[in-house]
């Protein structure tokens, strides 16, 4: 008999993924008011503007708005820092999003059922200037696992970076008081 994805999943999984999913919006919103204050406008326009885009692509465009408008360099930066967090799980959020989940090689995780095991071969040593490291570094498509520890703890990075990152608006000026949300 085969076993399908959703033997594999349990509620913790699933609420887990919801989480992760909600920072993503959460930071995508953010992102959005952020724009409608720097160019002087209601978020909602932005977000009517910008609700095709995603995460990363809005990433873009404010960081790119941000030179536009010349801010202090130590803004940006700190703007680029923060948004570095979600721009690291983008690939987890996406697979979430489009991918079914089965077992993963570890007894105690998970991965997207589109990871391909073939049987092992010789496999390419990659990094280190002339092709050779200290250790094989391994591709994205071969170390997509994740245990409920480490989904845990995701959702807390982008949750404890999203509050550092809503306060540091707040306190720039990037944020004006009609656009902010409620911290909760």
């Amino acid at each position: 008999m085969s076993i399908t994805t959703s033997d594999y999943l349990t509620e913790r999984h699933l609420m887990l993924f919801g989480t992760i999913v909600q920072w993503f919006a959460r930071y995508e919103v953010l992102m959005q008011q952020i724009i409608a204050t720097v160019i002087g406008t209601h978020s909602a326009d932005v977000m009517l503007l910008t609700k095709h885009l995603t995460l990363g692509e809005k990433r873009i465009a404010l960081l790119d708005l941000l030179r536009h408008r010349v801010i202090p360099l130590d803004q940006f930066d700190a703007v680029y820092k923060y948004l570095t967090i979600p721009e690291t799980f983008s690939l987890l959020v996406s697979d979430i999003k489009h991918s079914a989940w089965a077992a993963g090689r570890s007894s105690n995780s998970i991965q997207p059922d589109w990871i391909l095991r073939p049987t092992p071969t010789i496999k390419p040593v990659h990094g280190g200037v002339d092709g050779r490291s200290d250790g094989v570094l391994e591709d994205y498509e071969d170390t997509v696992e994740y245990t409920l520890e480490q989904l845990t703890e995701t959702a807390k990075t982008l949750g404890e970076n999203y509050h550092r990152f809503f306060a540091y608006c707040r306190s720039s000026g990037l944020l004006v008081e009609s656009d902010k949300e409620e911290v909760g």
